[in-house]
C-alpha cells in the first residue's frame, strides 16, 4: 500500500516482540491471559512526513512510547504512525 505521512508524522513498522516459550509452565494460566507488554516499541521507519524535522532517516530503527503509536487500518493492512516529537532514540547496531 502506499501511504504518505504528513504534519511531522512517522510511518514506522513495529519490530515483533520476542515470542514466551509456553513449553512446560510452573502454573496454569486462563486462556484469555495475555502478559503484560512493554510500555515502548522498537520500531523500523518506512517514511517520514516532509516538514519533520528530527534528525532521523528511512530505515533507522526508533523507540517509541506504545500509547503514542496509532492504528491506521486501511483496506486489509495496517498503518501504524507516530509524531516526531514522541521518539525517544534511535537504536544502532554496533559493530567491533
Amino acid at each position: 500500500m502506499k501511504f504518505e505521512p504528513h504534519n511531522k508524522h512517522l510511518w514506522i513498522e513495529p519490530i515483533d516482540e520476542k515470542k514466551e516459550d509456553k513449553e512446560s509452565p510452573l502454573f496454569v494460566m486462563p486462556e484469555e491471559y495475555k502478559p503484560p507488554k512493554s510500555p515502548y516499541v522498537i520500531g523500523k521507519i518506512i517514511a517520514m512526513a516532509g516538514d519533520c524535522t528530527i534528525n532521523l532517516k528511512i530505515d533507522d530503527t526508533i523507540v517509541v512510547e506504545r500509547t503514542t503509536v496509532q492504528e491506521i487500518k486501511a483496506k486489509s493492512e495496517t498503518i501504524y504512525v507516530v509524531k516526531e516529537n514522541y521518539v525517544y532514540g534511535r537504536l544502532e547496531n554496533e559493530t567491533n
